[in-house]
């Protein structure tokens, strides 16, 4: 009688874990296979005046959760018209999810924040505006990041232009894209004219005008080569992100696709 009851118990104990961990994996999206997208929210003070400090933080949360351990968090500070000096600063992991940086802006003017944050295999760069005092309109200014942003939304063959790349990525389609058959993304990339080897290589992949982001880690075949295998499920354009990490480099490059 006793061992039956010892054996009741286990199936019971087993049981609660099985739907723990069930519940588990549902809430942080890992139940039908896609994780909870990672997101970013940078959080600026009412006014930032040159020559003052000021602290900048982003709020990193997946779903409800607050996400406190990102491994990485970088800040890529700039002034406008100056596109070719960007500054890096790392974060500081402040808890509940807030990675924080001070600076002071020594001149007034228009400035973009971008939030390279690395997450749960996941990585996102929300950019900001940032006006600092009350500087003059510059229409030629202006009119140069009007043309930035249209290159950076519309780049389909180059590299980010945010970024000065030492990276030539080629993505490649083996087969034609039709929707729910399984194809491969492929894409090479290069270093000075060598193959790029052994590095991470991430796709992120999200169909235009959705904020459903898939995110296929992709392995390397023949040398510099990084292939994933897909499948779409809706017809038209999509954007790919190929995300590349080696050591301290990281490099991005935002491709358009079309599915049939």
């Amino acid at each position: 009688m006793k061992r039956y009851l010892l054996f009741i118990s286990l199936i019971a104990i087993l049981m609660t874990t099985a739907c723990g961990n069930t519940s588990n994996n549902q809430e942080s999206g890992t139940g039908d296979g896609i994780p909870t997208i990672v997101e970013v929210e940078i959080l600026l003070p009412e006014s930032i005046e040159p020559n003052e400090e000021v602290k900048i933080e982003a709020l990193v949360t997946q779903g409800e959760e607050k996400v406190q351990d990102a491994n990485e968090v970088m800040f890529e500070v700039w002034q406008q018209g100056q596109e070719v000096d960007h500054e890096m600063i790392e974060a500081t992991n402040d808890g509940s999810g807030i990675y924080s940086f001070t600076k002071t802006f020594e001149e007034e003017g228009i400035y973009y924040i971008v939030a390279h944050t690395t997450a749960r295999d996941m990585h996102v760069m929300p950019r900001i505006e940032v006006t600092v005092g009350h500087p003059e309109p510059s229409e030629s200014a202006h009119n140069h990041e009007e043309h930035e942003e249209h290159a950076h939304g519309e780049h389909s063959a180059g590299h980010d232009h945010d970024h000065q790349t030492t990276l030539v990525m080629t993505l490649e389609k083996k087969g034609t894209l039709q929707v729910e058959e399984e194809t491969i993304l492929s894409v090479t990339i290069e270093q000075e004219k060598a193959a790029f080897t052994d590095a991470e290589v991430l796709f992120e992949v999200w169909e235009d005008g959705s904020d459903m982001h898939e995110y296929l880690e992709a392995e390397e075949g023949s040398a510099g080569v990084y292939e994933a295998e897909a499948t779409f499920q809706n017809t038209g354009k999509h954007h790919v992100q190929i995300h590349v990490k080696k050591g301290e480099l990281h490099e991005h490059q935002l491709d358009m696709i079309e599915v049939e």
